[in-house]
């Protein structure tokens, strides 16, 4: 007799139930891809434990430190993809461009008004840390970092950056507003 099938005798469960019960190294045995399984098992409990992080520095830190934490966090990862930015700097049409051809569903920028305005195409979040449902909506200041970051090293100006829209604050999309100070 097998784990499961003792589970399944003892436990007088249905298979679902006691699947659901075993542990996730058990139950990926079983599975067709054990690695991906783990992987996925992996990313979600890192969100889910990520999500929590946010929560305890929501109550834990007062609102400035908070967006700073978060807007430094956002900055640090647009530092990831500088030789993008690198690349197209001083080029912001080039840039939006191209990202409206890979990631967003509209680019525009009005260059006498000094705006920049930015709609996702994505219906969820794309930001890989993110468990939606989890997640406090006050971790979008991150995104504003990012944006910050992003566009200031393309137009060689500080910026500011307001969210018009945000799937973690129950917008169906996300759309930023970006102004050259």
């Amino acid at each position: 007799m097998t784990r499961d099938e003792f589970l399944k005798c003892t436990v007088g469960m249905c298979s679902c139930a006691a699947y659901a019960m075993l542990p996730q190294s058990v139950a990926m045995a079983e599975s067709e891809n054990p690695e991906m399984d783990a992987l996925k098992w992996k990313v979600d409990a890192s969100k889910k434990r990520f999500a929590k992080l946010v929560g305890i520095l929501n109550d834990t830190l007062d609102e400035p430190t908070r967006k700073n934490v978060f807007e430094r966090l956002g900055r640090a990862c647009a530092q990831d993809y500088r030789n993008l930015t690198d690349e197209y700097k001083g080029n912001v049409k080039g840039f939006l461009d191209l990202i409206q051809q890979k990631w967003v569903e509209k680019a525009e920028y009005d260059e006498k008004a000094g705006t920049i305005r930015i709609v996702d195409k994505s219906k969820t979040c794309t930001c890989p840390l993110v468990k939606e449902s989890l997640t406090p909506s006050t971790f979008c200041d991150c995104t504003l970092g990012w944006q910050k970051e992003t566009y200031s090293a393309l137009l060689g100006k500080p910026v500011e950056v307001e969210l018009e829209e945000s799937i973690l604050r129950g917008g169906k999309r996300c759309v930023f507003r970006i102004t050259v100070v």
